[in-house]
């Protein structure tokens, strides 16, 4: 006999790895938690794996990681080769993936995985295939850092004729699907971000 029950929608995160040594335990405490609660209240999302993709850390980030993996099913350890950077990390870990939809966010706990049932809500709402987290904070407590990405962030829209460029951030949510195709044909110099603009204009922030 078949449930009435629909299966939950599943959720990847993704987690470009480089010095987070001091951050990695407690980031897997804080997801793991979140996955335990959508799992007592039935809800209806499930929270499918991390995939931790270590971008040739410079600290213990690796043995760290293997340690995690070995410790919880859901979590997908990825050993680059090399250094890459942070965008083509995000872009390998993505095509490792197999959730309906995929977060991405940094290992340093600037984003918090508690926030991720708020970019969900954003994007049901919303009917929107990716939802940027947008800080209202400073976002590195420094003045001239912050006015260096804004400045960034406001040359890329002038360049490519965006205005989505303004709302890029690294902790996103975004459709499986969409997510999939946009690393499937990216390269290693990519700025994941313009390429996402080319593959769907169903783009929304979310002030946090």
């Amino acid at each position: 006999m078949k449930s009435d029950m629909a299966e939950p929608v599943s959720i990847s995160i993704v987690v470009p790895v480089y010095s987070g040594e001091d951050y990695l335990d407690r980031l897997v405490a804080e997801v793991g938690a979140l996955r335990d609660r959508w799992a007592s209240q039935n809800a209806p999302m499930a929270l499918s794996e991390l995939i931790l993709v270590d971008d040739s850390a410079r600290d213990r980030s690796p043995e760290i990681v293997d340690r995690l993996a070995a410790a919880h099913d859901w979590i997908v350890p990825l050993h680059l080769s090399r250094n890459y950077g942070q965008h083509p990390g995000t872009i390998a870990g993505i095509l490792y993936s197999a959730g309906s939809w995929v977060v991405t966010m940094d290992e340093d706990l600037q984003h918090s995985p508690e926030k991720i049932p708020d970019l969900l809500e954003r994007a049901v709402m919303q009917s929107a295939d990716v939802i940027y987290a947008q800080s209202i904070e400073k976002k590195h407590k420094n003045a001239f850092r912050d006015m260096s990405s804004v400045g960034i962030k406001r040359l890329t829209s002038w360049l490519t004729g965006s205005e989505h460029d303004l709302l890029f951030s690294s902790f996103r949510l975004i459709r499986g699907e969409v997510a999939r195709s946009v690393a499937s044909v990216a390269i290693h110099d990519t700025y994941f971000d313009i390429e996402l603009g080319f593959f769907t204009q169903r783009i929304e922030a979310l002030p946090m």
